[in-house]
């Protein structure tokens, strides 16, 4: 098993976790962490990288959704971001691509942002 790395970094004035490895039922509970001490209520908007994201179990799904709740109750968003293949396959057959904004890079991301989140963000 590849162990999951999690680099935190700010892309055009917007949080980005960006996960590489395995996100399974052992490292969910970090990128729950990591995702919750990334959310700003200010501006609740966090991007996922998930281009180096071999695997995802329903655990980490589960700290996807979790994290959308806790942004849609401020009106935020959660985009996830270059989804590799199998993580891409993932989402769509659990209906999730319809939930999250998939985007393929992170200019896409960006440009789904509302108005008013963007001019922050530049």
């Amino acid at each position: 098993m590849a162990e999951l790395e999690i680099r935190s970094l700010m892309v055009g004035g917007v949080p980005m976790v960006q996960l590489e490895g395995e996100l399974d039922s052992y490292s969910a509970p970090r990128v729950r962490q990591v995702l919750d001490s990334a959310i700003d209520p200010k501006r609740p908007v966090v991007m996922i990288g998930l281009a180096g994201l071999e695997y995802i179990d329903s655990s980490g799904l589960g700290a996807f959704t979790g994290a959308l709740k806790q942004v849609q109750a401020s009106g935020g968003m959660i985009l996830l971001v270059s989804p590799s293949g199998v993580v891409a396959r993932v989402l769509q057959v659990t209906g999730l691509d319809k939930v999250f904004p998939v985007c393929v890079d992170e200019a896409q991301a960006l440009a789904q942002l509302p108005p008013e989140w963007r001019t922050k963000a530049a």
